[in-house]
């Protein structure tokens, strides 16, 4: 029987490509320093100040949408994207990079996470026996209700599940590369944008193969197998949690966290429709699993769980930070708020502490 290579592997050498865009994409221009208009002045630390009318805008991509206020710099106010269109091409504020950038241990770690997601494939990938065989009403229940009793019904059944978390695997890159990349051209947020995406699948990749290799808990099929004849023989006992339903919340909730803080589509209604049609199509993902007889319900959910981390929690930890969207928080004179969290180890006598900052 053909080995059937698990979908870590597949997610992992399609999207490991993206390690080696920085090679094909043009490099971004560094920001000029602000400099004084003519109604300010420059004090001794080289600072604006003394303005008469508060706000200024420096040069640079800055100009005319942002400034300072006696030296301490403002973010910009939300963009006008009829302005933006009318610019000649030029990159919408919207898609502009705010938020902390992905360097050399991003890219280390991805790499990192990709390694020893092959080397838990290769190596503890096919399970021999299980560890959890034991079976609960709740599972059993919804099991006896969605199960496709025909063994064609099920193989459709899973694959209109691969196709729908394929589908969310690329939803998130192809987004942005149409959106940063084809419409606005701004390169720089786009390589940004593609870094988070790589981080958090690589994440879901390293998660899910651990767990699934070290539960090892029986699949529900398994209980049909005579031998090596079975529908899946290979991953038989590497049902928990469910790798398909935690990609594809993966890449629904990347989705949902871009949307929020780029506004990609500069259009608050259908930022949440792509957000919600995402979800719901993650959420058909786990119940054609469970139809097809590949997981319990309880794989499912754990499934989801770890996806919604990788999309949800992962890119505000690593980027986006914890403050409200732009355009979605109360706004003062100079613009949307942005949050971020901070953690600085700090030696004591005696002993050390670990200090958390939070900016808003």
């Amino acid at each position: 029987m053909a080995r059937i290579v698990p979908v870590n592997i597949v997610v992992l050498l399609a999207c490991a490509v993206q390690l080696l865009a920085p090679l094909a994409l043009p490099a971004a221009a560094a920001d000029p320093p602000p400099s004084c208009s003519k109604t300010f002045q420059t004090n001794e630390k080289g600072l604006c100040s003394e303005a008469p009318d508060r706000i200024f805008s420096p040069a640079g991509p800055w100009s005319g949408t942002g400034g300072y206020l006696d030296g301490i710099a403002l973010p910009p106010p939300a963009p006008d994207s009829g302005a933006a269109a009318a610019q000649g091409g030029a990159a919408p504020e919207s898609s502009k990079w705010r938020w902390r950038r992905a360097g050399l241990w991003d890219s280390l770690g991805s790499g990192l996470g990709i390694g020893a997601t092959l080397f838990s494939e290769s190596v503890y990938g096919e399970p021999g026996s299980p560890r959890w065989s034991a079976r609960n009403g709740f599972d059993e229940g919804v099991r006896d209700l969605l199960r496709i009793s025909s063994k064609r019904g099920r193989e459709v059944a899973e694959f209109s599940g691969d196709l729908l978390m394929g589908t969310l695997i690329g939803a998130p890159v192809v987004d942005a590369l149409a959106t940063l990349g084809v419409r606005d051209r701004n390169w720089d947020a786009l390589w940004q944008t593609e870094m988070v995406n790589l981080e958090s699948f690589a994440f879901t990749s390293l998660a899910s193969s651990v767990l699934m290799n070290t539960i090892r808990r029986e699949k529900p099929y398994a209980r049909t197998c005579v031998g090596t004849r079975c529908e899946d023989y290979e991953q038989r006992n590497r049902s928990m949690p469910s790798g398909h339903v935690a990609f594809a919340f993966t890449g629904a909730g990347l989705i949902c966290t871009h949307h929020a803080y780029q506004h990609l589509y500069q259009d608050p209604g259908n930022e949440r429709l792509v957000c919600g049609t995402s979800l719901g199509v993650a959420a058909a993902t786990g119940l054609l699993r469970i139809m097809a007889d590949r997981h319990y319900t309880t794989d499912v959910l754990a499934g989801a769980g770890l996806g919604l981390i990788s999309g949800f929690l992962l890119p505000r930890l690593l980027h986006y930070g914890f403050g409200p969207p732009a355009g979605t928080a109360q706004e003062g004179e100079g613009g949307a708020t942005q949050g971020s969290l901070t953690l600085v180890p700090k030696a004591l006598e005696g002993g050390a502490a670990l200090i958390c900052e939070v900016q808003f």
